[in-house]
Formats: C-alpha cells, structure tokens, sequence
C-alpha cells in the first residue's frame, strides 16, 4: 500500500501561494497574461517545458492567471528574462517584462 498523502489545497490557499512571485526580489519582472486562446493544458505544458516548474507550480500559475488576469512566473535581468518571453510569445503566449 501507498503512503504518501496528498494535501488538497483550497483555492485561497493557492492564490496565496501565488502571491509569493509578486515579492520575489528586484528587477524586471516576466508577466504571463490571461488570454482566450491558449487551454490551461497547453499553458502548463508551456511552464514545465521551458520555466522548469513542477506540475503543481505550473497548475497553480495557470489558474492564478486566468482568475486574476496575469503572473508574474520569472525575474531577473531584462536581458536574462528576454529569451523567455520569446520562446513563449513563440508559443502563442501573452507575456512582458516590466
């Protein structure tokens, strides 16, 4: 028998986990908007692949995303943030460095 346990999250709880990104230090910041196209599927593929976040980062991002309108999935420099905006602007997702 199995006996790892899994912890179920409410929606506030992941909401304030989410909230972690908005602090995460100085400089620019990669914002992943909320858009009509792309499916949470193909947006949490796009975090795993090319952001290397876990499954359940990449979930919890999504739907942050579509419930309060954007993220903000990486910082760093302008010029370190740079390819990834493009890879995933590639992809046919709506991001900007702030």
């Amino acid at each position: 028998m199995n006996d790892i346990k899994e912890s179920t999250k409410t929606l506030k709880d992941i909401l304030e986990e989410s909230k972690i990104s908005f602090n995460m230090g100085e400089g620019s910041k990669l914002i992943l908007w909320n858009d009509d196209v792309n499916s949470f599927e193909f947006v949490i593929y796009c975090l795993m692949i090319y952001l290397d976040f876990t499954p359940k980062k990449a979930e919890a991002t999504a739907y942050t995303v579509h419930m309060m309108g954007k993220d903000i999935i990486k910082t760093g420099s302008k010029e370190e943030l740079e390819p990834y905006k493009k890879i995933l602007q590639e992809r046919g997702l709506s991001t900007t460095i702030e």
